[in-house]
């Protein structure tokens, strides 16, 4: 049977001329990945009822933690950035009841950009709230507007992302104007960028559990990156 694989989804708030209404969003290139890996995608909509939720999220195998825009400060005791931009509150709640259920089931789980930061803070880690302040002299460009910007990630010799990437250095994309800080309890970072930014992190404890700040969702051209997202597909089986 293929493994049913839960990915999480945006929730904000539009207006479309005199309606106001919530929609969910995820980028498609996800489900397109986990049908080409032979699983099945479950798109997980956000709610504020835990036990709807609970009865979506026990039947999967296997979790993916999209991107989206930043985890509340309040989540790591931080006060906000002027340039933070928080997750719908709806959203946040149910990612993070996600993390929990990933791991107190041990699930197979793949963590993107705003996914590795939730998964950072839901094991108690903290972030920069925004990377432009940082040291200018060490400072990448993570984010550059709209657009992505690339650069090596050396990664952590016999690691699970080094595993499957099979090439060290990686080139990534990126799009993000946060960070890890605090790395979260029985997390070990596994990639790196130039300026010492943590970009990848694993539990070594669990069979499959990584989290990666660049988008491999969109790097469609790259055998490597979508080697990434069908691996949370073949450890969910």
């Amino acid at each position: 049977m293929r493994p049913r694989i839960g990915i999480t989804c945006g929730y904000q708030i539009v207006q479309d001329g005199r309606c106001t209404f919530p929609c969910l969003s995820l980028n498609a290139l996800f489900c397109d990945a986990v049908y080409s890996a032979g699983g099945v995608p479950v798109i997980i909509p956000p709610t504020e009822d835990a036990a709807a939720l609970l009865a979506v999220l026990e039947t999967l195998d296997g979790l993916i933690l999209t991107g989206g825009h930043d985890v509340p400060p309040e989540c790591y005791g931080a006060a906000p950035h002027s340039a933070t931009k928080a997750l719908h509150p709806r959203r946040a709640a149910s990612d993070f009841r996600v993390a929990r259920f990933a791991d107190e089931r041990e699930l197979p789980l793949l963590a993107i950009c705003c996914g590795i930061q939730e998964w950072n803070v839901h094991r108690g880690g903290t972030l920069h709230q925004h990377l432009p302040d940082l040291p200018a002299e060490s400072r990448l460009v993570h984010s550059d507007g709209d657009d992505f910007s690339s650069h090596p990630v050396r990664l952590e010799p016999g690691s699970l992302v080094e595993s499957i990437l099979r090439t060290n250095p990686a080139t990534v994309n990126s799009s993000h104007h946060q960070g890890l800080d605090r790395i979260g309890r029985d997390l070990m970072p596994t990639a790196w960028s130039q300026d010492g930014l943590v970009e990848a992190v694993e539990d070594p404890r669990r069979r499959f559990c990584l989290g990666v700040q660049w988008h491999p969702e969109y790097m469609v051209d790259d055998p490597a990156q979508q080697r990434l997202l069908a691996a949370v597909v073949e450890a969910a089986k």
